[in-house]
């Protein structure tokens, strides 16, 4: 009864500020509001206990959990540190979620950055997704089986094997306003079956550097929303679809808001000349061997998986990324 008591007591009145951070998208079968994540990213969001700890599950495991904030945050715990701890509940909390994500002016690498710089060392590339299985992917790569123990310690091994003394050396840098940046459609998307508010997945398609700061890795996901969806229309005309392409999880999961500015397009239109297809305002060039003319069909547009675009930053945006330290 206690347990229960306490459980309903944080969940509806316990709060804690603090920024709201970059989290892993969630599994295909979630569904997520684009709208509410983009708008999140706006300014700093105040989390409860419990959205933090739901925040943290999505990111380590990719679904929220249930159960009672306590048994749910020694799970958590004994996964990631492999004990339990006794601070109070909102302690254990905030700091497993510092661990995590970092803090500003922490001057190290924080769980996800760490985990982001490993995998970006052995394959040039991020994968994104639960964080349990991206170490689980690595050391079946990397060892030939899962290994065992808990999560921090497996990372601190990965670290060992790829670089020296297992240190991620961070430095803060900053991406400037109008930065631009290819990316890459990770789904289809079509006229036909759109609608305003659908989330848009996509996925950075070259590294960005800082001089030699890495701070948004190849393969770092994004998140935006179909904004508005016309069908073909009187007198020949094609239809289209307008994106809001939201924000960018940068290495150290800063989220990067990004826009489909006059820089943007007009790197889309040099880098895709006649093989590129107007959409709604955007120049798309689609995966290999789609031209253009392709995307239209029957006046509907469609959009392959694979396909890529431009995007740039809208501001200054300060990022804690990864110096490159070459092969270890």
């Amino acid at each position: 009864m206690k347990q229960k008591l306490l459980t309903l007591f944080l969940t509806l009145t316990l709060t804690v500020t603090s920024a709201f951070p970059g989290v892993a998208l969630a599994a295909a079968g979630d569904e997520i509001s684009a709208s509410a994540a983009i708008e999140a990213s706006a300014a700093p969001k105040t989390m409860s206990a419990s959205e933090k700890m739901g925040a943290l599950e999505v990111t380590l495991y990719g679904t929220e959990q249930a159960g009672a904030l306590v048994s749910r945050m020694d799970s958590l715990e004994d996964d990631v540190y492999g004990t339990i701890t006794t601070d109070p509940i909102l302690n254990r909390v905030d700091n497993l979620y510092d661990y995590i994500n970092g803090y500003a002016g922490s001057g190290e690498a924080s769980f996800l950055t760490k985990l982001n710089a490993v995998e970006w060392q052995f394959t040039e590339s991020t994968a994104g997704g639960p964080a349990k299985s991206r170490i689980e992917a690595l050391e079946t790569m990397l060892n030939g089986e899962v290994g065992a123990g808990s999560l921090a310690g497996r990372l601190e091994a990965l670290a060992n094997l790829a670089f020296q003394d297992g240190i991620v050396v961070v430095e803060t840098v900053t991406l400037p306003k109008d930065s631009v940046i290819k990316l890459e459609f990770a789904e289809d998307l079509s006229s036909k079956t759109a609608k305003a508010g659908d989330v848009v997945k996509y996925k950075v398609a070259d590294n960005v550097f800082v001089n030699d700061v890495l701070v948004l890795p190849k393969g770092a996901e994004g998140v935006g929303k179909v904004t508005k969806v016309v069908g073909p229309r009187m007198f020949g005309q094609d239809a289209r679809i307008d994106v809001d392409f939201g924000f960018i999880y940068a290495i150290d999961n800063t989220r990067v808001k990004v826009f489909l500015g006059d820089v943007a397009k007009q790197t889309a239109e040099t880098v895709a000349g006649a093989a590129g297809a107007a959409i709604g305002g955007m120049v798309v060039l689609g995966p290999v061997g789609i031209i253009g003319g392709a995307f239209v069909t029957g006046k509907s547009v469609n959009i392959p998986a694979g396909s890529t675009t431009f995007v740039q930053v809208k501001a200054d945006t300060d990022i804690q990324g990864m110096v490159y330290q070459g092969s270890n």
